[in-house]
């Protein structure tokens, strides 16, 4: 467990105990000392249920990550869009639900107010205390664009608990000075470095400091979530991508998959008509697009959308030049077709697809196979993201840029990949399925 998880876990209680000591207050200014104890007794149940929501709501909407923690600028717009959708929805079980029935409901206006003020004070200590704090002074070795990106990142995001305060290009004979001046917790380093003799000594002799090596690639996962593809090799394949290992979570996935595409298929259903005339009246062509993508193994596909651009083809289809990537502003999209690509509306049409076992409603995001000829000439190990079933949204999806439209663009969707590829499983994939929300929710992506 990084210093940077710790440090979430710990922000996730003091909200918790924001919750709980805002509600004290309301409870005493509104009931006074002599009736609080009764009425704090009365209000344990429902505002718990109510507060386990909004913690729900804070992970959603991302007040945990540390691209939010970081920035002080962002964290009054995020927090209030947090707890307003977490009061809309506490206001209506209030209001609505019998069970939580609690008069006056007015106590809950109160709460929320306390609430509020008081855990954007809580988090603004923190975010200051994240920065001030004491942290794991690291030496990186080596040099690359990645471990560039790596040390950027690090000295944006000081929440994640280190410092970079040194750096060597290459392993010198100097290193072991270099470790004892600069009081160094961390070595990061390439695995090849580890059969150099030069570091292999400075490290064994600095022992008894407590200096932890660590594998670039792995120490780069660990910070960024997503898989360096300039500093692997097939080696880390063979030792990180055992299937073996998931085929019970590979089982009990399908199961999950069938159960919500037949439970949203219904609405989808419903709503299909009322897709298909705001289509039919917007521009002329098909509902339907059917477009081939490449699947699991390898294995092509046809996928099903509504139909967003113009048809500028027999087929329906918007490209005259060939399989082109949509960009920002894009001309062909129609005026309903940004309504259905901003809400997503255009991809239901693929629960078809996930009840056929085409897709996953969580995978890598499925490219078509004129892409694909030619990206995996130009980019390493670009073939690993079809070991798995392609899904609806993935890891690449509710990370920036969200939205991947580029040689470069591709490059870093495949290491977002390639990181959901190794550690998928159950937690991660409903991770995955609650922040697509928030993404859908904030328009963020194409």
């Amino acid at each position: 467990m990084t210093l940077g998880t710790y440090r979430t876990i710990l922000l996730a209680i003091g909200d918790v105990a924001v919750f709980w000591v805002s509600l004290v207050i309301a409870l005493f200014v509104r009931y006074g000392a002599a009736q609080f104890g009764d009425n704090f007794i009365l209000h344990i149940l429902p505002f718990g249920f109510i507060f386990a929501i909004w913690i729900l709501i804070f992970y959603i909407a991302g007040l945990y990550e540390v691209r939010v923690i970081a920035r002080s600028e962002q964290l009054f717009k995020y927090l209030a869009y947090a707890m307003l959708a977490g009061s809309i929805i506490a206001i209506a079980l209030f209001y609505f639900v019998p069970a939580f029935a609690i008069t006056p409901r007015t106590n809950l206006v109160l709460d929320i107010i306390i609430t509020f003020a008081a855990m954007l004070a809580w988090r603004s200590v923190f975010a200051f205390a994240g920065r001030s704090t004491d942290k794991m002074r690291v030496l990186l070795v080596g040099s690359s664009p990645d471990i560039d990106e790596l040390a950027r990142t690090i000295e944006d995001y000081p929440h994640l608990g280190y410092i970079i305060k040194a750096r060597c290009p290459e392993v010198t004979p100097h290193i072991l000075e270099l470790v004892s001046d600069c009081h160094i917790d961390i070595v990061v380093a390439s695995k090849e470095s580890q059969t150099n003799t030069v570091l292999l000594q400075a490290l064994y002799e600095a022992i008894h400091r407590g200096i932890r090596f660590v594998d670039v690639s792995v120490f780069y996962e660990m910070i960024l979530g997503r898989i360096p593809v300039s500093l692997i090799s097939k080696v880390w394949f063979l030792e990180n991508i055992a299937e073996t290992e998931k085929i019970f979570f590979e089982t009990s996935k399908r199961g999950v998959d069938i159960f919500f595409a037949v439970l949203l298929g219904i609405p989808t259903l419903i709503l299909m008509p009322l897709v298909a005339l705001a289509i039919r009246l917007n521009s002329t062509g098909p509902i339907f697009i059917r477009q081939q993508r490449v699947g699991r193994m390898g294995k092509p596909f046809t996928l099903l959308k509504y139909r967003t651009m113009l048809a500028l083809n027999t087929d329906g289809s918007a490209e005259t030049h060939g399989a082109e990537w949509s960009q920002e502003g894009d001309r062909r999209i129609t005026a309903v077709g940004k309504i259905l690509r901003g809400t997503r509306i255009d991809e239901l049409p693929q629960i078809w697809n996930i009840l056929r076992g085409d897709l996953s409603f969580v995978g890598p995001r499925p490219e078509r196979p004129e892409f694909v000829q030619n990206l995996r000439k130009n980019i390493p190990y670009y073939d690993m993201r079809h070991l798995i079933r392609p899904g609806l949204s993935g890891w690449a999806q509710i990370n920036p840029p969200y939205y991947y439209a580029s040689h470069d663009d591709t490059i870093l969707k495949l290491q977002y990949d390639l990181y959901y590829i190794k550690n998928r499983d159950l937690g991660l994939d409903l991770s995955i399925a609650l922040k697509t929300l928030m993404v859908l929710l904030s328009r963020q992506g194409r």
